[in-house]
């Protein structure tokens, strides 16, 4: 199954218009590619290096059923699920304007695709990773583009149309994909956090609400009221270490938390102690999603919370159970 991520002008805005109001009659998806016509997107149908956009191109290949697959749009509390229902046309941007908004450039002409709508749900049913896809660099920035190499995302997908009975299965589930780690990459990125921050509250340490972003490359600050450190994990997966109280003054680390990141060997930001991140090689201050494993086998607590997070997930119950069944608690 493919999945393009799909932006309807400047932040979704003619999502609800577009979509839910009928402003231009049938459900409408658009792209704004300056000043390139239909015509010019079939003159670089055979390969030819385009002057505009490839999105361009896609998006026309997905309305004439070329790029089979579904597309998604998050805006206005809802998550759209679309399919193409017909060829893409040249829009003319007076009426656009009037029936739906001014398009983004002066020499815009919009490309209109009519949709059939294949699913619509409301953010708070749907997985936290997807409420949150616009905030994905990589897509946002981007007006129509297929989500590859996005494991928790297609997952969340998949859930979303085989809940609505579009599929059968969960296409992106594979051989030697249903593990701890790629259960780890179906957390929102504010999830990922909060698993980290109860793994290490129920170790023993205080950590506050998450900073939110609002501290360079820090999202969490780890304290430590006793008096003597306090270690999370074990030599064979790595240990963090927060040092004790010593003169009026609690023991203090802070963490820098990621999902899968292009750098497998990253060096941690100057401004903080540990990097957490799922998909990195372990190294000094350099923990990884084994290490998050091995912490939440004595944290049934967090192993509770999990569950409950990622039941959405077909095989989260098998890997959460073996995290249990080898613990001690």
């Amino acid at each position: 199954m493919r999945y393009f991520f799909l932006k309807l002008g400047p932040g979704n805005a003619y999502a609800r218009p577009l979509l839910q109001e009928g402003a231009l009659g049938p459900p409408t998806a658009v792209g704004f590619f300056r000043s390139v016509t239909v015509a010019d997107i079939e003159s670089h149908l055979d390969g030819e290096r385009a002057r505009f956009s490839y999105q361009a191109i896609d998006l026309y290949r997905w309305s004439h059923g070329m790029l089979p697959g579904y597309a998604v749009t998050v805006a206005a509390g809802r998550v759209w699920i679309l399919e193409p229902a017909g060829p893409m046309e040249d829009g003319d941007p007076e009426t656009f304007a009037q029936r739906v908004g001014p398009c983004p450039h002066d020499d815009d002409i919009p490309k209109l695709v009519p949709v059939r709508i294949a699913a619509e749900e409301h953010l708070g049913h749907v997985p936290t990773l997807l409420a949150q896809i616009t905030s994905n660099r990589h897509l946002s920035s981007s007006t129509f583009k297929e989500i590859r190499d996005d494991y928790g995302n297609r997952m969340a997908l998949d859930h979303v149309v085989f809940k609505r009975g579009l599929v059968d299965h969960y296409a992106t589930i594979a051989d030697g994909t249903r593990d701890l780690y790629h259960l780890l990459l179906c957390l929102g990125a504010n999830e990922l956090i909060a698993l980290v921050a109860r793994l290490l509250e129920e170790h023993g340490l205080s950590v506050p609400a998450p900073t939110g972003g609002f501290v360079k490359n820090v999202d969490l600050f780890v304290y430590n009221d006793r008096s003597r450190p306090v270690t999370v994990g074990s030599p064979a997966f790595g240990v963090l270490e927060v040092p004790p109280r010593r003169a009026f003054r609690h023991g203090a680390v802070m963490l820098q938390v990621r999902g899968a990141a292009t750098d497998t060997r990253p060096e941690p930001s100057p401004e903080v102690d540990y990097l957490v991140q799922l998909n990195a090689e372990p190294a000094e201050r350099v923990l990884d999603h084994a290490w998050i494993g091995e912490t939440l086998r004595s944290a049934p607590n967090t192993r509770r919370w999990l569950a409950r997070i990622l039941r959405w997930v077909p095989f989260s119950g098998t890997v959460i159970r073996a995290l249990r069944s080898a613990s001690t608690d």
